[in-house]
C-alpha cells in the first residue's frame, strides 16, 4: 500500500490531537473522573417566580370602651375617704388641709388613683372643707390584666 503525500498530515493532525487528552491526565484520578475546568456545566433551568401574595393587613386595633358616667359613679363610692385634718405650721402660721383618700394624705391639687373594674381612675382633689372633699375627675385608662400566677 503506497502512503498518499496528501492524507499524511491530516492523519498527523488526529493523532495529535488524540495524544494531549490522555497525556495529561493524572494517573491517581479515580476512574471516570472529570476536573473541574472540563466538565460541561449546564446551567440550571430558569423556574418563573411566582409573585407573592401580599400578607393581609393587620387590623385597626378596636377602640378601647372608656368608662361611662355610671363606671365613674361607682368607683366614686368605692373611694375609702377616712377622715380630714388641719394643721398650722409653727414657723409660718400657713394652715394645711389633708384628707385621707384610700390610705394616703393628699393636700389639695394632689392626685388620687384608684383601680375599679379594669380601668384605673383619677381624681383631682379640688377643695377639702370640714365636711366635705370635692374630687374632680381627670381621667380613665384601661389596666392590662395580668396572668395569674401558677400555683405549684
Amino acid at each position: 500500500m503506497k502512503l498518499c503525500p496528501h492524507l499524511l498530515p491530516p492523519l498527523l493532525l488526529g493523532l495529535l490531537a488524540a495524544v494531549p487528552a490522555w497525556a495529561v491526565r493524572d494517573p491517581f484520578w479515580p476512574i471516570g473522573y472529570v476536573p473541574v475546568s472540563e466538565r460541561k456545566i449546564d446551567p440550571p433551568p430558569k423556574q418563573e417566580v411566582a409573585p407573592t401574595p401580599e400578607p393581609p393587613k393587620p387590623e385597626p386595633p378596636k377602640p378601647e370602651p372608656t368608662a361611662s358616667e355610671d363606671d365613674w359613679a361607682k368607683a366614686r363610692k368605692a373611694l375609702t375617704i377616712s377622715g380630714v385634718t388641719r394643721a398650722v405650721s409653727p414657723d409660718t402660721h400657713v394652715e394645711r388641709s389633708l384628707v385621707m383618700v384610700n390610705r394616703q394624705l393628699l393636700a389639695e391639687g394632689d392626685t388620687a388613683s384608684f383601680v375599679y373594674q379594669g380601668f384605673r381612675f383619677k381624681w383631682r382633689v379640688a377643695s377639702i372643707s370640714d365636711k366635705d372633699v370635692k374630687l374632680e375627675p381627670l381621667n380613665a385608662e384601661r389596666v392590662a390584666q395580668k396572668a395569674p400566677a401558677l400555683k405549684q
